[in-house]
């Protein structure tokens, strides 16, 4: 299967990109639709009140890591490209892979629905007639509608106040008392770009943070990552997690407390496990605590007046402007109900502190609909530390070969097991404090995505036959794969069930030998 079957992406940022990619070329015929006259999503810059990057936007993993599996960025790009890089990044993998064609900009659907006289899905277009396709991948939903937490008073507050999707221009806070509530990466790269606009700069945080620079003695710091460490971490995982995710926090604490002192006043530890919780990636926080720039404080409690709020400890504090950096909730409202995942959120869920009033959607392998896992499908709620454009390369070439049934999905009833155990999971984390909907348990979902996408991965970087046929026949390139740089095009140099690229191999090793031959320097 695969021929002849239509398909509809919806929306092209660049999880839908990789996705409309991977299913064209497998056969499928592909529609992807966008609403903006742009492709790429966030990454395309607007000061219109859409999400995007900030223009002094860098990217907080490397190039080498954070590109996609076929597709390296060019080699004068710099190692942590900026946002306008990755935007022209993106518009050169749809020219590469002649994707034109099959992309309708300017075209907004607004429901949909299924058929069940046709058996297909229908969209219905804005401005036309509904078009029907035998599938479907939602592709936008995640950064879409700003989480707002519900503060005491907050009618009373006389200044601005804006979530961080309309913060564009640093300089329309000239002189202002600025308050920034969430301290993420979102966060630390508002309240940085602030410096030398407004008059104060607090940001308020409630858990505290790990705070790790993007290059170390000149290496990113991403490039210690490797094939075998991971592999390390995954057995660890496995077998003795409490271990390892007490070993893994101590360790990552240590590359933050070499880099930077972190004072205790600032109240950042100790920090949420990473196990539920991301670092914040940030080479000029630190110096802007450290001179009073920007200024960490205590939980926001209260609105008190229209130019003053109450924080956790007591303080209160004289703002005229709360930027609320709190993140997004996923939202799939185009989907009607029976098909929305969002829809059969738990009261377990919703009662975790750290739940902080988002949705958590029921997928299986949180990517198929479990009422429609053979025709419906979502992308951007899978979330682990690793490179995102890696992860939902992944996730579409697995899409793929389960539709094509090549890979097997479970009975429906297993499938809502697994989602159920998942969740009591997820739910235990968000009462420890808060977390991403969409997270996973890396090693699981790792390993389900290679199995399912036919990368070879584990096969020929594992202790079978094919591990060791591999390691005699190239002793070399089989170590380079283990120790060196753990390159996204690993995923596509064995044969396997997805499409092999013929040039993985030379995109590996050419990252490996750039890296040596010169530091890694950020704009």
């Amino acid at each position: 299967m695969g021929e002849g079957t239509t398909v509809a992406v919806i929306g092209l940022g660049a999880l839908g990109l990789v996705s409309l990619k991977n299913l064209a070329e497998e056969g499928y015929v592909v529609t992807g639709f966008e609403r903006n006259g742009y492709v790429g999503g966030l990454w395309n810059y607007t000061e219109e009140d859409k999400t995007s990057v900030l223009q002094s936007t860098i990217v907080n993993i490397s190039k080498e890591r954070g590109c996609f599996t076929d597709f390296p960025f060019e080699r004068d790009v710099s190692s942590y490209p900026s946002a306008a890089e990755v935007q022209a990044y993106l518009l050169n993998y749809v020219d590469h892979f002649k994707l034109s064609p099959n992309i309708r900009l300017n075209t907004c659907v607004k429901q949909v629905r299924r058929d069940q006289v046709r058996n297909k899905w229908a969209l219905d277009i804005e401005g036309a007639g509904p078009e029907h396709f035998d599938k479907v991948v939602i592709a936008i939903g995640m950064n879409s509608i700003p989480n707002i937490p519900v503060v005491e008073g907050i009618e009373s507050f006389g200044g601005v106040c804006v979530h961080s999707r309309a913060f564009k221009r640093p300089d329309d806070f000239v002189g202002k008392k600025v308050l920034i509530v969430g301290l993420g990466n979102t966060g630390a790269d508002t309240a940085t770009s602030l410096i030398g606009y407004a008059e104060e700069i607090f940001i308020a945080h409630r858990e505290g943070t790990i705070i790790l620079p993007r290059v170390v003695d000149g290496k990113s710091l991403d490039h210690s990552v490797n094939f075998r460490l991971t592999k390390l971490q995954d057995f660890m995982n496995d077998h003795f997690p409490d271990f390892a995710e007490k070993n893994l926090n101590k360790f990552v604490k240590k590359i933050q407390d070499k880099a930077f002192t972190i004072d205790p006043k600032w109240n950042l530890s100790p920090a949420p496990s990473l196990k539920q919780s991301v670092p914040v990636v940030s080479d000029t926080l630190v110096t802007a605590f450290e001179s009073g720039s920007v200024q960490p404080v205590s939980a926001l409690r209260k609105v008190v007046q229209e130019n003053a709020v109450e924080l956790a400890d007591g303080t209160h504090l004289a703002v005229d402007s709360i930027i609320w950096c709190t993140g997004y909730k996923t939202h799939f409202g185009l989907v009607e109900d029976e098909y929305d995942p969002t829809k059969r959120t738990t009261a377990q869920w919703a009662a975790s502190r750290g739940s902080n009033g988002k949705p958590l959607p029921r997928l299986y392998q949180n990517i198929f609909s479990l009422e429609r896992p053979d025709s419906l499908a979502f992308m951007g709620t899978v979330a682990f530390p690793n490179p995102a454009f890696q992860i939902y390369d992944l996730a579409s070439m697995a899409l793929a070969q389960v539709w094509k049934g090549r890979s097997s999905l479970p009975s429906r009833a297993s499938m809502e097991a697994a989602v159920d155990a998942h969740h009591e999971w997820v739910c235990g984390l968000a009462r420890r404090g808060s977390v991403y909907p969409g997270i996973v348990k890396p090693q699981e979902w790792m390993r389900w995505v290679n199995e399912a996408a036919g990368t070879g991965v584990d096969e020929y970087l594992g202790y079978g036959w094919k591990g060791w046929a591999f390691w005699a026949r190239e002793p070399r390139f089989c170590n380079l794969l283990m120790t060196g740089i753990y390159s996204p095009h690993v995923f596509r140099v064995f044969d396997g069930k997805k499409k092999k690229w013929d040039g993985a191999r030379l995109a590996i090793e050419r990252a490996n030998e750039d890296v040596k031959m010169k530091k890694v320097k950020l704009l």
